[in-house]
């Protein structure tokens, strides 16, 4: 059964009836009535529920005084005038839209239950994927782990190793540093006894060369003690030759020619004084000797 729209008579009763049930009719509803007519009058008859709905809009724009509810109230009044007219074609409609509706539930529902399938094998794939996912990230995490731990125990056997190489290469240091300490200490005690040594020979060098010039001074003394007897020796000779010649010419002061006077020789003795020059230079020449040995020791010794 078709639906009927409804004619201007039908749609105007209907308003008027909501407007006059009152008794009083109000000037925004008499304005909104008039309005509408005029709007209903200029389209062609039957009038479908949206050529009322947009032909309403359209007063209601004009006739902004009417409230929300009055408004709200004459769509109302209209529908229900409609419904009234088409009760049976509704009730059909409404039978074929709940059947039509049972249909498209009944459809949802297969399309819920496939979807819920899908949805539910799509949770499973991807639960699948992700079981995978997370046992793979857990053998990456183990792998990993695994690695690190073989890292570690290289990086540990790395520092045990550096630890030993420092800790021997320590102790190698630390010989090295005793053994040098031992030759250090070991050419020190040679150092100073190699000083010990040369102060000895020094002083015994030393020694010697007081001994040789105290000698040699012991000698020189000797020799000008002796030099100084010689001479005076020699002197008293010639004192005592000198007094004898001039106690002979005291004696012949009488010979008339001086010339013809007999010089007697002066006594070999006076020969003498030669013999202490020879001994002086022998000494001289001892004692030249003796400080040439004392020089040569003395250049022998720092040359050592």
């Amino acid at each position: 059964m078709e639906e009927e729209d409804l004619t201007l008579s039908e749609i105007l009763t209907a308003l008027t009836d909501f407007i006059t049930q009152d008794g009083a009719i109000s000037e925004e509803q008499r304005a909104f009535y008039k309005a509408f007519r005029v709007h209903l009058n200029n389209q062609a008859a039957p009038f479908s529920i949206g050529d009322i709905e947009t032909l309403l809009l359209k007063t209601k724009e004009e006739i902004s005084e009417i409230s929300e509810e009055e408004f709200g109230n004459m769509g109302e009044a209209i529908l229900s005038q409609y419904n009234t007219k088409n009760k049976e074609a509704i009730n059909e409609r409404i039978r074929r839209l709940a059947e039509e509706e049972a249909a498209k539930r009944a459809l949802a529902e297969e399309e819920r239950k496939r979807l819920e399938e899908e949805r539910l094998a799509e949770e499973a794939r991807l639960a699948e994927e992700a079981r995978i996912e997370e046992e793979a990230r857990l053998a990456e995490e183990a792998r990993l782990a695994e690695e690190e731990r073989l890292a570690e125990e290289a990086r540990l056997a790395e520092e045990a190793r550096l630890a030993e190489e420092a800790r021997l290469a320590e102790e190698a240091r630390l010989a090295e540093e005793a053994r040098s300490a031992e030759e250090a200490r070991l050419a020190e005690e040679a150092r100073l006894a190699e000083e010990a040594r040369l102060a000895e020979e020094a002083r015994l060098a030393e020694e010697a060369r007081l001994a040789e010039e105290a000698r040699l001074a012991e000698e020189a003394r000797l020799a000008e003690e002796a030099r100084l007897a010689e001479e005076a020796r020699i002197q008293a000779e010639l004192e005592a030759g000198a007094a004898a010649k001039q106690a002979y010419w005291d004696a012949h002061a009488d010979i008339p020619n001086p010339e013809d006077k007999i010089i007697p020789d002066l006594p070999e003795q006076q020969q003498a004084p030669l013999a202490p020059e020879s001994g002086n230079s022998l000494l001289s020449v001892k004692v030249l000797i003796g400080v040439a040995a004392v020089l040569s020791l003395l250049g022998a010794f720092f040359v050592l």
